[in-house]
């Protein structure tokens, strides 16, 4: 089942993820280089996770916490993570395809060079959040509060924020389209020339027209022009 907002500004296709028969999961199966396929795995607790190099296919994360989650290089296919606790998570070069993350709880999350296609993330809350050269299609952040987000040198397609914060948002040398900022409460910008490619509101086009004047070395003065005689 495909969801899709309403015409104009095109929204992310977001797929639904059914999981219906899952076997039972352990701590051991999470391995580096693994291949895991079909299993639920729900409270597992442990200072360390290396799951880097791996394939989860169809697996779904309840209540699992790492002080430290290596995801680097993972392929993520048709997998739900809720609940979740990581403090440090890297995860730079992976791939991600139809993916929701719900409740979770991020540190810091090293997520460049990655590639996504129709993620969610939902109620979740990340302290920063680096997706620097990743390419990302069909991607929302729904009710999620991110501190900050590092989208410098990436390419983002259909892309939404829904009841969102983001604290520091950096667009640097990003190639956007169809990037959906209205359901985000912006703090600050890095890069705002790049913002070509986005919609935003006619009330964050007002919050935002004192730094695109700075941008662009506009003067901003409402006193009246001198008298000339």
């Amino acid at each position: 089942m495909i969801q899709r907002r309403r015409a104009g500004t095109q929204g992310p296709r977001i797929s639904e993820i059914r999981l219906p028969g899952l076997e039972v999961g352990h701590a051991d199966d999470l391995a580096r280089g693994a291949r895991i396929d079909g299993l639920a795995f729900q409270g597992v607790q442990t200072e360390a996770v290396d799951l880097s190099n791996a394939v989860v296919m169809e697996c779904s994360f309840t209540d699992v916490a790492a002080d430290e989650a290596d995801l680097r290089s993972t392929r993520l296919r048709d997998t739900v993570v809720a609940q979740s606790r990581f403090p440090s998570l890297r995860a730079g070069r992976g791939d991600w395809r139809d993916v929701r993350v719900e409740g979770a709880r991020i540190g810091s999350a090293e997520m460049y060079e990655n590639s996504w296609s129709s993620v969610h993330f939902v109620d979740c809350k990340i302290t920063y959040l680096n997706l620097r050269a990743a390419r990302l299609r069909d991607v929302a952040f729904t009710r999620c509060t991110i501190e900050e987000l590092d989208l410098a040198d990436a390419v983002a397609e259909c892309v939404a924020f829904v009841k969102s914060s983001v604290q520091i948002l950096d667009v640097q040398r990003a190639e956007l389209k169809e990037v959906d900022l209205r359901g985000a409460e912006l703090h600050r910008i890095t890069g705002l020339s790049q913002l070509s490619g986005t919609t935003v509101s006619s009330v964050q086009l007002q919050q935002l027209a004192p730094l695109l004047a700075a941008d662009f070395g506009m003067v901003v003065d409402d006193s009246s022009p001198p008298e000339i005689a």
